[in-house]
């Protein structure tokens, strides 16, 4: 009977462990998400116009450093077009937001390989659990390589990033998240409730609904398109804007006309808002995704408003990630999806 207790509360004593790890991963995605948004509203995301894995690391120190990465910089369309005659102090700052979400990147990189490699060795860690590990690390390490793909696209002929692009880096960041999100369902039991099918089905088209949501956030974000427009509920006095569909063909529009895309963007916003409300009046969901939801749409109108500050503007990029997670989660917990 002692070995017994002795042996779970060795096993617990594990799973907290591991599980405390996995929230820090979580949590630190969190981090970098909003710090990816700070970087892109200071427009310092193209400051960095080389890609170096494992050198990056070191900065510049003295300054013959910082002239030769200046000296680079200077060479770039963003730097011609938009910030010629910049200041070296200037330049400092830009670069040592684009140098922190790196830094960022890598460390987070650590923080899942080293852990892994002692609760590997140790032997705490099941099965599914080693293959999520290895799935985190070759998504971390995609992530990287497109976050470079769409740094790329704005130094060549563009003075910015790539929109389509800078969506799937921002997506693929959401879907490291959700990878976490999965390995700790298996660290929490609920009780057993019969599965509801209508309930299920409503989950998976809410979070549907919310991916598609934050894609066009994206796009928002890419084409600048929250810096028009700055009127709620209408769109300087519309609720359609006229130039809505001037693009052609037809499907421009929609993934590169700027008014076009703002619309669609809050359109989504009102149908999560009335989705949430018919989760809430069915008791699918608790009062408490509902609050989630809400949050997230004050901030995206005050930071529409206030013309996208960079306060308000990272706020509403890192709460998208707390929306997808609550999403995410009411949905494993409903069709009992686990790793």
């Amino acid at each position: 009977m002692e070995i017994k207790v002795i042996s779970d509360s060795l096993a617990i004593q594990k799973n907290t462990l591991i599980r405390l790890w996995l929230w820090g991963i979580f949590i630190l995605i969190l981090a970098i998400v909003m710090l990816g948004g700070a970087t892109r509203l200071t427009h310092a995301g193209l400051s960095i116009v080389e890609w170096k894995p494992i050198s990056g690391i070191i900065p510049p120190f003295t300054l013959s450093d910082w002239m030769l990465e200046f000296e680079r910089y200077k060479a770039s369309p963003e730097y011609l077009i938009i910030n010629k005659g910049m200041r070296l102090a200037d330049f400092k700052f830009i670069f040592w937001m684009e140098y922190s979400h790196r830094l960022l990147g890598r460390f987070i990189g650590l923080y899942v390989f080293i852990p892994m490699l002692y609760f590997w060795a140790r032997g705490m860690l099941y099965t599914k659990l080693k293959y999520t590990c290895v799935i985190l690390l070759i998504l971390g390490g995609l992530q990287g390589a497109m976050g470079w793909y769409m740094v790329r696209s704005g130094l060549v002929n563009n003075h910015h990033v790539s929109p389509f692009r800078l969506s799937v880096h921002l997506l693929m960041a959401f879907a490291l998240a959700a990878v976490v999100l999965l390995a700790l369902r298996r660290f929490y039991v609920y009780p057993s409730t019969r599965p509801n099918n209508k309930s299920q089905l409503w989950h998976i088209l809410n979070l549907i609904l919310i991916i598609i949501t934050i894609f066009y956030g994206a796009l928002v974000a890419g084409h600048k398109a929250g810096f028009i427009y700055n009127t709620f509920p209408l769109m300087e006095g519309v609720w359609i804007p006229s130039e809505w569909l001037y693009l052609t063909p037809l499907w421009r529009n929609f993934i590169e006309n700027a008014a076009t895309i703002q619309f669609i963007h809050r359109q989504l916003a009102y149908l999560i808002l009335i989705s949430t409300s018919l989760g809430i009046w069915m008791r699918w969901i608790s009062p408490w995704y509902g609050m989630v939801v809400i949050v997230q749409l004050l901030l995206g109108i005050l930071t529409l408003l206030y013309n996208v500050p960079i306060l308000l503007g990272t706020l509403h990029q890192g709460w998208a990630l707390i929306v997808f997670s609550v999403a995410f989660w009411s949905l494993t917990h409903r069709t009992r999806i686990q790793i």
